[in-house]
């Protein structure tokens, strides 16, 4: 019951300020494209390795922010966005009106399992799985590369960003790879990408 009115007494003291509470980013994304959405989240891709916009996640999911050059967030930074849900290329994002500083401390979970963790259910969050490289890697420049890897559920892109600054100039087919990264898509395919070096990892050459 105390933590029942101490919530209640905290959504009435945002209210009486103008602030809408924040929603948890698993509630905005359940939202229809065009609404408004207010969440906070920790800053997971930072400014400027996919693109001008970062992304931002909180113990229910995660949600790219497309922000433009005038932000610049770097990882671990804590964020409430208010803006408008839309798609980007099958990308839900929040195309914001607002970014600022915020008072919580939200973790972003990442979670690891096979080349087909990598889709809607886990859209806009942390992922990691393992895979063999099935070809080379296809210089896609000026935006990135793309690498495909393959288990037993299936092959998987994996798109490394220019922004990410990863030479990937020892990967060849044959390699299984560790990789870590954004789970994201591109019209009609899903893809992981990678944020830096240390997120991908050969395990045998």
């Amino acid at each position: 019951m105390r933590i029942r009115s101490l919530a209640a007494l905290l959504v009435l003291t945002a209210c009486r300020r103008g602030d809408a509470p924040p929603a948890t980013i698993d509630q905005a994304r359940a939202k229809s494209s065009g609404e408004r959405v207010v969440v906070e989240g920790v800053v997971t891709v930072p400014s400027g390795v996919i693109d001008a916009g970062f992304a931002i996640a909180d113990e229910t999911g995660g949600i790219y922010v497309a922000a433009d050059s005038t932000t610049r967030y770097r990882s671990d930074q804590v964020v409430r966005v208010t803006g408008t849900l839309s798609d980007n290329h099958g990308l839900l994002v929040v195309t914001p009106t607002s970014i600022a500083a915020a008072d919580g401390h939200p973790r972003a979970r990442v979670t690891a399992g096979p080349a087909s963790i990598v889709g809607e259910r886990s859209e806009g969050s942390l992922v990691e799985t393992t895979g063999t490289v099935t070809g080379p890697v296809v210089d896609d420049r000026p935006y990135g590369w793309k690498i495909t890897i393959r288990d037993a559920t299936g092959a998987l892109l994996v798109f490394v960003p220019v922004g990410a600054r990863i030479d990937v100039s020892g990967i060849r087919a044959g390699q299984r790879l560790r990789v870590r990264g954004f789970s994201g898509q591109y019209d009609d395919h899903h893809e992981i990408l990678p944020r830096s070096q240390k997120d991908i990892v050969v395990l045998d050459s």
